[in-house]
């Protein structure tokens, strides 16, 4: 079944009918809040395996997302989780230096605003999460094609597919950025109560598929997945580590937990996004007693 919805998702116009017609479900009959607790409990015992109660006080990570997701109503989410306004954000916190280049910011991608880009640059929606074209050679690519799927995102509330309903706030926009180089590491800094507690590396997203590898604070590499399989590598902890731990907890400050992404391209270091939901709370911990752990690290939900 999963090679089948695979194969069936290369085709633009069935990707763009399932999203229509799974937005509309949800919005019909999952609006209110209760009739959402119903929705993702029923998800939630489908991918983890376990229950979730929200009569009760949540324990695991996971279980703790959800909450997020149906009662936590901080404004910052809406802006933070922008991958436009964020940087405006950023800016204030650590300072421009380390934002990625922005070549354009459009309500509707054109193929002349294409033809003006550079060669090489990323193009995304800020609005969702996935929604990411990195282009190396536009010369080589289906220029049409691309920017019509671009555009086509912008037509889908991310809030009401995920339930996390501060993309539903989101002014939706496409956004170009520089693109930095072909591999590169993706870190993500798990921080709670503005303190990084861990992070994970994302590897091999351009070649043998993702793999997902987990650190301690103190880099040392820690013994379960998260719904990836971890790399066969060993990573060099980056000769900027120090430093940007200190950005993600000055970025986090505001936050009972949010994850960082950073970026270290030729020794310089790049903000890449704030996320508050990882995974939407449905990715599976191996072995399960760290959906617990972690879960402990996150003392307190607005």
């Amino acid at each position: 079944m999963k090679k089948i919805k695979r194969f069936l998702k290369q085709f633009l116009w069935i990707r763009y009918f399932y999203f229509v017609l799974k937005q509309l479900y949800l919005k019909i009959f999952y609006s209110s809040t209760k009739a959402k607790e119903k929705y993702i409990k029923k998800q939630f015992k489908k991918y983890l395996g376990y229950e979730i109660d929200f009569n009760k006080e949540p324990e695991t990570f996971n279980q703790k997302i959800q909450f997020r997701k149906l009662y936590d109503n901080n404004p910052l989410y809406s802006i933070c989780a922008d991958k436009y306004r964020v940087r405006e954000y950023v800016k204030e916190k650590i300072g421009e230096e380390y934002l990625i280049p922005l070549y354009l910011v459009t309500d509707k991608l054109t193929e002349e605003q294409w033809d003006k880009l550079p060669n090489s640059f990323v193009a995304k929606a800020n609005h969702d999460s996935g929604t990411v074209k990195i282009i190396k050679d536009k010369n080589k690519v289906d220029k049409k094609k691309i920017i019509k799927e671009l555009n086509m995102s912008l037509k889908f509330d991310y809030g009401i597919i995920s339930m996390e309903k501060y993309y539903s706030n989101i002014p939706r926009k496409i956004i170009v950025e520089k693109y930095l180089k072909e591999e590169i590491v993706d870190y993500k800094f798990l921080c709670f109560n503005g303190k990084v507690e861990m992070l994970f590396l994302c590897l091999n997203r351009n070649s043998t598929g993702l793999n997902v590898d987990f650190y301690s604070k103190e880099w040392e590499k820690l013994p379960f997945e998260r719904h990836y399989k971890n790399s066969d590598k060993i990573i060099n902890k980056p000769d900027n580590y120090e430093k940007m731990i200190e950005i993600s907890e000055k970025l986090a400050e505001d936050f009972d937990f949010v994850r960082v992404d950073l970026y270290e391209v030729n020794n310089k270091i790049y903000f890449g996004e704030l996320t508050f939901c990882p995974g939407s709370g449905m990715e599976e911990f191996t072995p399960e007693e760290w959906d617990y752990k972690i879960g402990s690290y996150w003392e307190k939900i607005n």
